[in-house]
């Protein structure tokens, strides 16, 4: 008797604990670019850098206010 209720315990709660879980992976996927990304775009010319580094620190903002 008592196996049948752990048993029937542990499934509702691997059933309906995820529905309550925090983790939210789609929140910690992407968190900018990388060493590839600004490695690639060193040898940009100086106009199109400075569009590059303003819509980074616009990232990094977005990303402040998103955290």
């Amino acid at each position: 008797m008592w196996l049948n209720l752990a048993k029937a315990v542990h499934d509702l709660q691997r059933t309906y604990g995820e529905a309550f879980n925090a983790y939210r992976p789609e929140l910690h996927y992407m968190r900018g670019p990388g060493p590839k990304w600004h490695a690639k775009r060193a040898g940009l010319p100086p106009a199109a850098a400075t569009v590059a580094a303003d819509a980074g620190r616009a990232l990094a903002e977005i990303a402040g206010v998103h955290a």
